[in-house]
C-alpha cells in the first residue's frame, strides 16, 4: 500500500460547495417519532403517527433532530431520487434513530444521480453524535456524472467539526454505489478539512455491524481523515478513531479495499466476510468512466493504527493488480496489532503483507488455503518494518504456487514459529532471507526451506487439507490427525501481559480450544485435544448475540434483566442489590467465555461468571469502575473473596471485550485481548458449572457472549 498523500485543493472546493448548499434548518425536533411512507404518505400530514405519515425524505431533511428523535421509514417503501441529509446530536441514553417500521422488505433509498454540493449519498449525518442508522437498503445505480458517492456518510466538516461519539450503523444493505475517488463507497466515516482553521473531527465509540456492502466503488467500509492530506495542519493521523468495532459485515465485489481502518486506536474487526476485493464491480465503464485508478488493494487492513485486533474473519478472492492483493495487511505505521483466528483462501497476492514503519505485530492461529503468491511470496515483507511474530498458522497450497513462502529484507525482524506449511503444488517453494525460523513443519516439495531448530518435513496428517469451504469448517479440515508428528512438538509460548508480544499465545487456538492441550505445544492453527482423529475441532458450547429479541437460553436469577436496544443486548437496570443471569450446563468444566460488556453506572461493577453452580458458588471476572480494576473473585458457600486484581481504566458505558479462561484450577482474565490476570486456586473447588453475568447495584450491558470448549 502507498502512503496516502492527496492534494487538498479539490477537497476544499468540494466542501465549500457542500456547506454553501446546505439549507438552514428550523428548531430542533426533540423526542418525536416521524413516520415516512413513500406510497401512502403526504408531506402535508403531521408525520408523527403511522396513520399520518410524510411521503418524502425531503420533508425529513427540513428537521434538525435532537435527543430521542426517531425517523422511521415504512417497510417496503422505495424513495427514488431522494436522500437523507441531517445534522444534530442525540445523547447516549436518547440517540437519534433512523430505521424502519412495519413488516416486509427494508425501505429502499435509491438516491440516483442526486447531489448536494456535488456529492451524492443515501444517508449523510454531518457533525453529529449519538446516531443509530439501521435496517435500510441504499443504492444509486450507474450514472455518467462523476462525483463522490457514498451509501452512508458520517461526516465531520467545517466550523461544526469536533469530537463526535456514539455512531451505530446496523443491518443495512448497500449496493451499486459508484464514486470517483477513494473517499467514496459503501460506509464512510470522514473527517473532512476545508481550511486550515477548521476544527479537526474525531470519533469515539463507533459500531458498524451486520451490514452488507456489495458492488461499490471505491471502498466497502472505511474510516478516513484529511489529516493525511498533503499540507494539512491536523494532527490526528494516528488517533482520529477510537473504540471502533466493525463486526459481522459482508463486503463483496469492491473496486478497491474491503474494510479499512485508518488513524485508529484499538479497533476490533471481527466476524466479517470479504470476497472479490479489487476491481470486481460490474460497473459499465462506458457509462461509469470515472472509476479511480487502482493499483494495490487488500481485503481487511489498517493504516496508521495501533492496537488493532482482526479476528474470526474470512477473506477470499482478493485481486492482485499491480501489487499487493492479500487478505491481511500490517500497513504503514501499524503497531501493536494482531491478526488471529482468521481464514483466507484464493487470494491472489498471498496471505500477509507487512509494510514499513510497523512494530510489535503478531500473526497467529490463522488458516490459509490456496492463497496464491503473485506478489512475490505468501508472506510478503517488502520494506523494513519492526518486529513481527508469525506463529501457529496453517498454510496449505495446491494451486501451482511456485514463489517464495516468505520474504523479508530486514534480518531478524520476522520470526516464524510452530507453523505448518503443507505444499501439495507441483512446484518447489522456498524461504526468503532475513527471517528467523524455529519448530516449523514444511511438508511437500520443501528442499529449499531454510534449516532450523526443530524443523519437520514429515506429513502433519491434516484431516482434510484443501477441504475447507468456509471459516465454519476450517478447524475440522486442518486439525492434526492421530499420530501427527506436529502434535506436541512445537515451542510453548507463554502468555504475557502484552497482547501482541512474541511470548504471548493468545490463550486459545483457531477453534477456541484452550492452550495447551497435550504434553506440549502443537504446530499449526488447531491444537489437538487428544489422541483420536478429528480431536482438533473444538466446539462452540454456546453463542448469543441477543439480536432475535429474546433471552436465547439465558435465565434471570436476580435483578432486572431485559433484552433490547440497538444492537440487541442483555441489559440490567436495577441499581440495588445483586443481579445475576446464567446460561449453559452445570457439567461444563474447562472452557473460555468471552463477552462485550459495559458498566453503565459510574463507580459501578459488572462481570462474567464461570463455573456457576448457584448464587452462592461461582467464579467471577469483573470490571470495577470504583477501584479502576479488573477483579477476580470466588464465591464459595456464599462467601465472596477477592483473589486477584489488576488496574484497568474503563469509562462508564464503554463496551470492552472481557474474556475468562478456566482450566483445572487456573483462571486467566483478559480485557480487550490483553491477559491481565492469571490465578491458580490452591484448593480444589468450583470445578464445573454454567456461565453467567453479574452486577451489584449497577446497570450493565452484555452482548456477543461466546463459550468455547
Amino acid at each position: 500500500m502507498k502512503r496516502l498523500v492527496i492534494a487538498a485543493t479539490a477537497a476544499v472546493a468540494l466542501l465549500g460547495g457542500l456547506l454553501a448548499a446546505a439549507p438552514a434548518a428550523p428548531a430542533q425536533a426533540v423526542g418525536t417519532t416521524y413516520y415516512v411512507d413513500a406510497a401512502a404518505g403526504a408531506d402535508t400530514n403531521s408525520g408523527t403517527s403511522e396513520s399520518a405519515p410524510w411521503k418524502t425524505l425531503g420533508k425529513v431533511n427540513t428537521l434538525t433532530p435532537g435527543p430521542g428523535t426517531r425517523i422511521l421509514l415504512k417497510a417496503g417503501s422505495t424513495f427514488t431520487n431522494q436522500y437523507l441529509d441531517l445534522t444534530g446530536s442525540g445523547t447516549a441514553s436518547d440517540p437519534i434513530v433512523i430505521g424502519r417500521y412495519g413488516t416486509g422488505a427494508k425501505p429502499k433509498i435509491d438516491f440516483g444521480n442526486t447531489a448536494v454540493g456535488g456529492e451524492g449519498f443515501g444517508v449523510r449525518v454531518t457533525n453529529g453524535s449519538h446516531w443509530t442508522i439501521s435496517d435500510l437498503e441504499i443504492t444509486s445505480g450507474q450514472h455518467a456524472t462523476s462525483m463522490r458517492r457514498n451509501g452512508i456518510l458520517i461526516l465531520g466538516a467545517g466550523a461544526g467539526g469536533g469530537a463526535f461519539t456514539g455512531i451505530r450503523i446496523l443491518n443495512n444493505d448497500i449496493h451499486d454505489v459508484f464514486g470517483r475517488d477513494r473517499r467514496t463507497g459503501g460506509i464512510n466515516l470522514h473527517a473532512r478539512q476545508a481550511s486550515a482553521t477548521d476544527p479537526e473531527s474525531t470519533w469515539d465509540d463507533v459500531l458498524i455491524q451486520g451490514n452488507t456492502v456489495d458492488n461499490v466503488a471505491d471502498t466497502g467500509i472505511q474510516t478516513m481523515t484529511d489529516a493525511f492530506l498533503a499540507g494539512s495542519s491536523w494532527t490526528h493521523m494516528h488517533d482520529a478513531f477510537t473504540n471502533v468495532v466493525i463486526r459481522r459485515n459482508t463486503v463483496t465485489r469492491i473496486h478497491r479495499d474491503g474494510i479499512l481502518v485508518r488513524a485508529g486506536v484499538g479497533p476490533l474487526v471481527e466476524y466479517n466476510v470479504t470476497d472479490r476485493i479489487g476491481k470486481y464491480t460490474d460497473a459499465n465503464t462506458a457509462v461509469v468512466t470515472y472509476l479511480p485508478a487502482v493499483s494495490v488493494v487488500a481485503a481487511q487492513w489498517a493504516y496508521y493504527t495501533s492496537g488493532a485486533v482482526f479476528q474470526y474473519n474470512e477473506a477470499s478472492r482478493t485481486k492482485r493488480i499491480d501489487g499487493d492483493g492479500q487478505p491481511w495487511d500490517f500497513d504503514v505505521e501499524v503497531t501493536d496489532s494482531v491478526y488471529q483466528y482468521n481464514y483466507s483462501h484464493d487470494n491472489e497476492g498471498g496471505t500477509l503483507l507487512m509494510m514499513d514503519d510497523t512494530a510489535n505485530n503478531v500473526f497467529r492461529y490463522n488458516i490459509s488455503q490456496n492463497d496464491l503468491d503473485r506478489s512475490g511470496a505468501a508472506f510478503s515483507i517488502p520494506f523494513g518494518g519492526g518486529a513481527l511474530a508469525v506463529y501457529n498458522n496453517t498454510f496449505y497450497r495446491s494451486a501451482g504456487q511456485t514463489g517464495l513462502l516468505t520474504t523479508s529484507n530486514s534480518a531478524g525482524v520476522v520470526t516464524y514459529t510452530n507453523n505448518v506449511f503443507h505444499n501439495a503444488a507441483s512446484g518447489a517453494y522456498a524461504i526468503g532471507g532475513g527471517a528467523v525460523y524455529s519448530n516449523n513443519t514444511f511438508y511437500g516439495t520443501n528442499s529449499s526451506a531454510a534449516p532450523h531448530t526443530g524443523k519437520l518435513t514429515s506429513d502433519p496428517l491434516l484431516e482434510a487439507p484443501g477441504g475447507a469451504t468456509s471459516i465454519a469448517d476450517a478447524a475440522a479440515a486442518y486439525a492434526l490427525g492421530a499420530g501427527s508428528p506436529s502434535r506436541d512438538s512445537g515451542t510453548a509460548l507463554g502468555a504475557s501481559g502484552a497482547a501482541v508480544a512474541s511470548s504471548s499465545n493468545g490463550g486459545v487456538d483457531f477453534a477456541g480450544r484452550l492452550l495447551y492441550q497435550g504434553s506440549g505445544a502443537d504446530r499449526g492453527a488447531v491444537e489437538a485435544a487428544g489422541a483420536g482423529a478429528g480431536a482438533g475441532a473444538a466446539s462452540v458450547l454456546a453463542s448469543e448475540t441477543f439480536e432475535a429479541g429474546g433471552f436465547g437460553g439465558w435465565a434471570a436469577v436476580s435483578g432486572s434483566w431485559t433484552v433490547g436496544g440497538a444492537p440487541g443486548a442483555l441489559r440490567q437496570s436495577s441499581l440495588s442489590g445483586e443481579a445475576i443471569a446464567s446460561a449453559g450446563s452445570a457439567s461444563w468444566t474447562d472452557y473460555s467465555v468471552s463477552a462485550r460488556l459495559a458498566v453503565a453506572t459510574p463507580d459501578g461493577n459488572a462481570g462474567v461468571l464461570m463455573r456457576y453452580a448457584d448464587a452462592s458458588n461461582f467464579l467471577m471476572l469483573r470490571l470495577n469502575l470504583d477501584t479502576s480494576a479488573l477483579e477476580l473473585y470466588k464465591r464459595v458457600a456464599g462467601t465472596l473473596t477477592l483473589v486477584a486484581s489488576q488496574p484497568v481504566t474503563v469509562a462508564p458505558g464503554q463496551l470492552v471485550s472481557l474474556r475468562a479462561d478456566v482450566r483445572g484450577s487456573t483462571v486467566d482474565g483478559w480485557v480487550d485481548g490483553v491477559r491481565l490476570i492469571s490465578w491458580t486456586n490452591p484448593v480444589t473447588q468450583l470445578m464445573a458449572g454454567k456461565v453467567g453475568v453479574r452486577s451489584a447495584a449497577s446497570a450493565a450491558v452484555v452482548d456477543e457472549v461466546i463459550v468455547r470448549g
